[in-house]
């Protein structure tokens, strides 16, 4: 064999050898089963990264605290008076209240394949997770049926430390208490949200 063609050879060898390395990476070919695994982990973490953190609704009664973080989810628990899709927690409120964490689909999807995989509402429960900054809606309805509607999310969290605050008093069209927290005029935004998700009942 020629000098050229050792050179030729050595060359194609480590060629081989980089390339069955690169392919043994976490990011590359795995076989269709652990490939098919990674991508679920994968596509599980992109979700928990989304957070699901723009809106939060708190609903405090039957010695339950019933958690979701999503609209259209508090929409149908109002229909129904549950949540189809969820996590149940033992003591865990300030009373020791069992605590009903609402998850979408994806995120149920999630908790099947990743242990101890959390949803947005748990997160958000919990304090793993903040409320956005900007667009921020939340929502705690207590147990005398009054509400407290909040912008931000420091002030959903004070007042779930304190158990009071202060702002415009509206009221919902079943007739209860609505408190826009830290507004001190009538708050038109907040207020067409609130209503949007009532629809009039």
């Amino acid at each position: 064999m020629s000098f050229t063609v050792r050179l030729a050879a050595q060359a194609a060898l480590v060629g081989l050898v980089a390339l069955s390395s690169a392919c043994a990476t976490k990011d590359s070919w795995m076989g269709a089963d652990k490939e098919k695994t990674y991508e679920t982990e994968l596509n599980a973490k992109r979700l928990a990264e989304g957070l699901n953190n723009d809106d939060y609704y708190e609903i405090r009664k039957h010695n339950s605290l019933y958690v979701l973080a999503d609209a259209k989810a508090y929409k149908l628990f109002l229909s129904v008076g549950e949540i189809p899709l969820m996590v149940t927690k033992f003591r865990v409120g300030p009373n020791g209240e069992k605590a009903k964490y609402a998850l979408t689909k994806s995120e149920g999807k999630a908790m099947e394949s990743i242990v101890g995989y959390k949803g947005g509402a748990q997160n958000l429960y919990e304090g793993n997770i903040p409320g956005i900054s900007k667009g921020f809606f939340g929502l705690v309805q207590v147990e005398d049926g009054s509400y407290y509607v909040f912008d931000n999310w420091p002030a959903l969290q004070a007042f779930r430390k304190s158990g009071s605050a202060t702002g415009f008093v509206g009221s919902a069209p079943s007739g209860a208490k609505v408190t826009y927290v830290g507004a001190t005029s009538e708050p038109s935004e907040l207020i067409a949200k609130f209503a949007g998700l009532h629809d009039g009942k």
